[in-house]
């Protein structure tokens, strides 16, 4: 057993689990859709999504009671690449279907999978993220002096998320 160490920090200096960005995947598209998209060849630099849910605190007059007030949950995202081998995003190609960018038709489905790189002997974790009333909000480009590259940002909004975990055992 360890002792601490010079800061006073007791831990086992062997880790618990090993993360790499070797092989890690993610796959974007609708679900169910045959030959998801696979953003290899889209340049994806960074994704981001929040899903939150208004709660009002209210207190009685002439009391210590606290009751909440439940909100309606929405959620947004971003998501930005490197405009590179795949051309940029229109209403019929690219990550997001044409149902997304249509208000009218009340938003699409979309499916993210995010699998991390691991070592051998290590299980191998990924995260199914399923979103409803998907609705493209914004599109932008930008480009600095000192990096050469366009990027493409996607902002979209959704109004339902589900959650999934997988573990699949060590190769």
């Amino acid at each position: 057993m360890f002792q601490n160490d010079i800061f006073g920090y007791k831990r086992n200096p062997k880790p618990r689990g090993v993360f790499s960005t070797e092989n890690s995947t993610l796959i974007f598209g609708s679900p169910g859709q045959a030959g998801q998209v696979n953003p290899i060849g889209y340049m994806v630099q960074s994704w981001n999504m929040n899903y939150t849910q208004d709660v009002q605190e209210l207190f009685e007059i002439g009391s210590n009671e606290l009751y909440w007030a439940k909100g309606r949950p929405v959620g947004q995202g971003t998501i930005s690449r490197v405009i590179g081998e795949a051309d940029v995003d229109n209403q019929n190609a690219g990550f997001f279907p044409s149902d997304a960018y249509d208000i009218c038709r009340g938003g699409a489905s979309l499916e993210l999978t995010a699998r991390g790189g691991s070592c051998e002997n290590y299980p191998l974790k990924s995260v199914k993220i399923m979103m409803a009333g998907v609705l493209v909000s914004s599109i932008g480009f930008s480009m600095s002096v000192g990096d050469v590259r366009l990027i493409e940002n996607f902002g979209w909004r959704f109004a339902y998320l589900e959650v999934s975990t997988t573990t699949q055992a060590a190769a």
